[in-house]
């Protein structure tokens, strides 16, 4: 079985809680992982592995309406990806987040920091000389990934790709809307794919995948392990993981100390603020327009 819902993006848009909610729904099977990244490698001008391979990550399904994967950044792939995707996948569905871009990228750098693959001394303004001073020709290779920050904020393009593409089949939403009301959000998605939100217990629906620093990066480490290899439970039963997320988190972990100054602040919105213009202009052809307070700015 290969996957006719997909969720395509953007990192740090809520992506995860999504797949986890949808996945509650008795005609959605998610896959295991939740981020296959079976297209990522078109990104990066490399060959895709086998087929079998994606396969594989929907192992167990049974006939359900909906088999679902959610890699965010196949996004940023673009021509390459939509059109390969298009091609195995012609019947498929695809969902795309937006989120603030000035907000979405210190998101993204607190999740690296999380991660370990930005440097913990380098500052957010650090961070940010960094992905300017580094040539685009540099940004876009695959070991340089995370000083492609500011430019994972760029919309309008890609989505008049994918658009272009998948017509109808594409849905876009606002992760304003998620935040502000879970439960409204994820119903309109059911009324998109023609199933019944009543079928996901809304008492279930958590938000995941919270970006935090931790104690200790060696038990860190062993806890990505460990939740990778009991991935499949916690797609079945996804309420058995908030109990050992908490006790976990309220071991390990440690509250976020990273400053997003003013002058950044202001200095990111001008950087965007051509981008945001022209996603908002694209968006309204399509007829939608109940945008958030960042794309009205």
């Amino acid at each position: 079985m290969l996957p006719n819902l997909l969720i395509i993006g953007v990192p740090k848009a809520g992506t995860t809680s999504i797949f986890s909610y949808l996945n509650l729904h008795e005609e959605v099977f998610g896959s295991t992982p939740k981020e296959p990244g079976y297209f990522h490698p078109l990104r990066w001008g490399e060959e895709l592995s086998a087929i079998t391979k994606y396969e594989k990550a929907f192992t167990g399904y049974s006939n359900q309406k909906y088999a679902m994967e959610a890699t965010p950044g196949y996004f940023y792939g673009g021509q390459k990806v939509s059109d390969k995707m298009k091609e195995l996948l012609p019947d498929s569905k695809v969902i795309v987040v937006l989120r603030d871009p000035v907000q979405r990228l210190f998101s993204f750098y607190k999740y690296k920091l999380s991660l370990g693959h930005i440097d913990s001394s380098l500052s957010f303004d650090e961070y940010l000389d960094k992905c300017k001073a580094m040539p685009i020709d540099d940004k876009i290779k695959k070991e340089n990934y995370v000083f492609w920050g500011m430019e994972g904020g760029f919309y309008a393009d890609l989505l008049e790709t994918w658009e272009s593409i998948y017509g109808n089949n594409l849905k876009v939403c606002f992760f304003d809307d998620l935040v502000k009301d879970r439960v409204l959000f994820t119903s309109k998605i059911c009324d998109w794919l023609e199933i019944e939100f009543e079928n996901i217990d809304s008492n279930k629906m958590i938000i995941e995948n919270k970006s935090m620093l931790y104690r200790s990066r060696m038990l860190q480490n062993f806890a990505i392990s460990f939740d990778k290899n009991l991935t499949g439970l916690w797609n079945f039963m996804p309420f058995v993981k908030k109990p050992f997320s908490f006790a976990y988190n309220l071991f390990n972990s440690k509250p976020h100390d990273a400053v997003f100054t003013d002058y950044s602040r202001k200095e990111l919105g001008k950087f965007y603020e051509k981008d945001i213009a022209k996603t908002r202009s694209f968006l309204k052809q399509k007829q939608i327009s109940n945008f958030p307070e960042w794309m009205n700015r």
